[in-house]
């Protein structure tokens, strides 16, 4: 938490403490899901460029120091992507303890032997990986990634992780409940809980309005009105280059926070600027914000 001058009023809204934090080590995605914005927006974001070194361990040294407890190495990209991400993760572990922990989201297609045993010795928490049906012909015309490869990739894993002895990382299964994929529901179900791996299902939704994505990111039905938001509150963001964005659904990059190579983190969180943008949206002032967006998205369906 902030601290404050003694006798100094404390702010609510600028003295809570950040609890997660996604980094983007790499941009880009190589699968083309039509749910997802990637290599769909009008700012045009290069693919393939990763975050240096020293700025990613400031930011990790930065984020223990601010008492985070999630570090999710992903954000609005394919981290698997970073061929050095075993090594990343392996110095947020050695600096890392419960609850503290550590977490990636990927399509798992790149998920080869070498980065799945680099994963595996890194100290990696949870991995979860998206499979958005168990319909080869779906799973492509959704993912555009053969899902064969996939699951082998998932399999293998599990046995260099039984074989080595591994507890960690904990296999976690993601899938969107859409109109696409709605009727498998059921049947993925019985097939994950058969593996003996969770499964996640999220609802499909286009928090910030992507005109690209408005006729294939449909809920399979109504979504509710939205009505708050944690992710200013306790939540950071940051992409590859150490600008922080308001939220992880800001693909176009429209509301930066911040610049981690000319602030710290402390005095780009608990600043004026994310100050700000908290009051008015606790206020309903979200006019001319990325918030106005997913209010706006959210009615119409």
């Amino acid at each position: 938490m902030k601290t404050n001058n003694p006798g100094e009023a404390v702010d609510p809204l600028s003295a809570i403490a950040p609890d997660h934090v996604q980094i983007q080590t790499v941009t880009g995605c190589n699968a083309a899901c039509i749910f997802c914005p990637n290599g769909k927006t009008k700012r045009h974001i290069p693919i393939g460029r990763r975050m240096h070194w020293d700025l990613y361990r400031s930011i990790v040294d930065q984020c223990i120091a601010l008492g985070v407890r999630r570090y999710s190495v992903y954000l609005m990209n394919e981290p698997l992507l970073d061929r050095e991400l075993p090594e990343r993760i392996a110095y947020l572990s050695a600096r890392i303890k419960k609850p503290q922990y550590s977490k990636i989201t990927s399509h798992g297609g790149l998920l080869s032997e070498r980065m799945a045993m680099g994963l595996l010795d890194s100290g990696l928490d949870k991995l979860r990986i998206s499979v958005l049906s168990l319909n080869p012909e779906t799973y492509w015309n959704i993912m555009r990634l053969p899902l064969k490869k996939t699951l082998r990739n998932l399999d293998r894993l599990l046995e260099l992780k039984k074989k080595g002895g591994y507890k960690k990382p904990r296999l976690e299964i993601l899938m969107v409940d859409s109109i696409h994929t709605r009727e498998e529901i059921p049947s993925i179900r019985r097939y994950w809980k058969d593996q003996g791996i969770k499964l996640f299902i999220q609802t499909v939704e286009n928090r910030a309005d992507q005109e690209n994505i408005r006729d294939t990111a449909v809920s399979a039905y109504q979504l509710g009105s939205f009505s708050w938001c944690r992710r200013m509150i306790d939540q950071i963001y940051i992409l590859y280059d150490g600008r922080m964005v308001q939220c992880c659904s800001d693909w176009e990059q429209r509301s930066i926070m911040g610049d981690l190579t000319k602030s710290s983190l402390a005095d780009i969180w608990y600043g004026a600027h994310y100050t700000d943008h908290r009051r008015r949206f606790a206020e309903g002032d979200v006019k001319g914000m990325i918030c106005e967006c997913c209010r706006k998205q959210l009615r119409k369906k």
